[in-house]
């Protein structure tokens, strides 16, 4: 895990000249994230939010920041609830690259007051960000990817078989390869959970980190985001953020029990690295039990799916 250090007194004058700021001053870290260090900088009651990514992604050629601005341009054309872009820095004040977008007022919910609500809102905001049209220059930027969890699973699959039951999901994930259908591809955010989204007054007020977002299968986002749903201990509200996204879409997700398979080994071969992120959004989970929901769930999918 990378984290920048804090923005110079030099760096955030040069912001605040590119965002014509009257003054600006680093207000707080926003702890959490693995591939970006987020911080709220101020201007009196004003704040907004600087990113800046991990070194990896210039290591393998790939500017984070750009996909990330143009993202977020698309999805506040599609009127899906997200920060606002201000300003992309392309005259390399920090060292890493770097974004400023607004920001929102709210904080991730995990606990949400009223589930199924909960639940419709996730679905429908992710059904917005699938019928976003994606072409020209676009299609370049947001490639069709297989992403970190297909290489792991097809090309690095030594993390999944630690775990004891990684052999068997490893087999049906192959087994429903098999039987996949080709499917026109949607634009994705590729992390879409409620980690990811901010909410206030149990409204989904953003959509937020949107560094990787791809074109893909639309199962692949209704997979990740009602299967952390599940580790929570909540699988009749994981089943109605599916139902929701059918009726709303009225695609029949198809391919929707082979991005199972691949989203359940995504915290192999230890779910417990994803517990202090939990904590830090309001879920108290310790490691044995995060472990223990996590074996029920990929248990149960095995008996469901075979």
């Amino acid at each position: 895990m990378h984290h920048a250090p804090p923005p110079t007194d030099h760096q955030l004058e040069r912001v605040r000249q590119a965002i014509g700021a009257g003054s600006l001053t680093h207000a707080r870290r926003i702890e959490g994230g693995l591939g970006c260090t987020t911080d709220v900088l101020s201007e009196g009651s004003t704040r907004y939010v600087l990113r800046r990514y991990g070194p990896w992604y210039a290591e393998r050629g790939e500017d984070a920041a750009a996909r990330e601005a143009r993202a977020l341009e698309l999805v506040q054309k599609a009127n899906v609830p997200a920060p606002a872009l201000i300003w992309k820095d392309t005259e390399g004040v920090f060292e890493e690259q770097a974004l400023v977008i607004s920001f929102v007022d709210g904080a991730p919910d995990l606990t949400p007051s009223h589930p199924f609500d909960w639940a419709e809102q996730l679905a429908s905001n992710l059904a917005r960000i699938h019928g976003i049209t994606i072409d020209g220059d676009d299609l370049d930027l947001f490639p069709t990817g297989v992403g970190e969890e297909v290489r792991k699973v097809e090309e690095s699959p030594e993390l999944v078989l630690e775990h004891p039951l990684g052999e068997e999901l490893l087999r049906r994930h192959f087994q429903l390869l098999q039987h996949r259908v080709d499917t026109e591809p949607v634009f994705s955010h590729t992390d879409y959970w409620p980690g990811n989204t901010l909410w206030r007054d149990d409204e989904l007020v953003a959509v937020i980190d949107w560094e990787s977002p791809a074109t893909g299968d639309r199962e692949m986002d209704v997979a990740y985001c009602s299967l952390d749903i599940r580790y929570l201990g909540m699988d009749r509200v994981a089943d109605r953020v599916i139902d929701s996204y059918r009726d709303i879409t009225g695609d029949p997700l198809p391919n929707l029990a082979q991005w199972e398979a691949i989203g359940l080994c995504r915290p192999m071969p230890d779910i417990a690295k994803w517990v202090p992120a939990w904590a830090g959004m309001g879920r108290s989970i310790d490691e044995e039990t995060a472990r223990a929901q996590h074996t029920r769930v990929i248990e149960e999918f095995l008996e469901r799916s075979g």
